[in-house]
């Protein structure tokens, strides 16, 4: 009866530290695998050539996802957008290390989904438009701070048919 009760204790103190252990390990995984979002939190990317000027900023936010300002060349400013994404239109299927994939609503939505992945100082965006038709747009990393961009004072409307490019 000793032995028994001897056995079962030295059981329930194994099985605790090993799963005390199993935690741990657990924490120390998420600290080194940081998803999509939250490595490239606050970057901030541009578009830029003869006809356009974008620029954007990825958050770690659904309410503010994808911030953008569009140059306007009638104004000499740029269009201020929170968040390019129309809450509830939209869906974050997959938000791994290396990739971001947003789906967008088969309704309401002019994009099937767009993937993010980085590679260094380029931003690259596959925009898959319908089955049959994908676009694929390369941001730089932006060497000016979007915060310092002049806004157009007077943008009326909120618009909400903006597009990444």
């Amino acid at each position: 009866m000793k032995k028994t009760s001897l056995y079962n204790y030295i059981f329930l103190i194994l099985s605790l530290l090993l799963l005390s252990c199993a935690d741990t390990d657990e924490d120390l995984q998420d600290i080194y695998l940081e998803d999509f979002l939250k490595k490239n939190n606050g970057t901030e990317w541009m578009l830029e050539n003869d006809d356009l000027a974008v620029y954007i900023r990825l958050n770690n936010s659904i309410d503010q996802l994808i911030e953008q300002w569009r140059y306007d060349p009638e104004l000499n400013c740029y269009e201020y957008n929170p968040n390019i994404f129309i809450p509830g239109n939209y869906a974050v299927l997959e938000n791994s290390t290396d990739q971001l994939t947003i789906e967008g609503d088969a309704i309401l939505s002019d994009y099937e989904c767009m993937i993010f992945s980085r590679e260094d100082n380029t931003l690259k965006v596959l925009i898959r438009i319908s089955e049959w038709q994908e676009e694929t747009v390369y941001f730089n990393l932006s060497t000016l701070q979007v915060d310092d961009l002049e806004r157009c004072v007077n943008q009326g409307e909120k618009r909400t048919d903006w597009h990444l490019y």
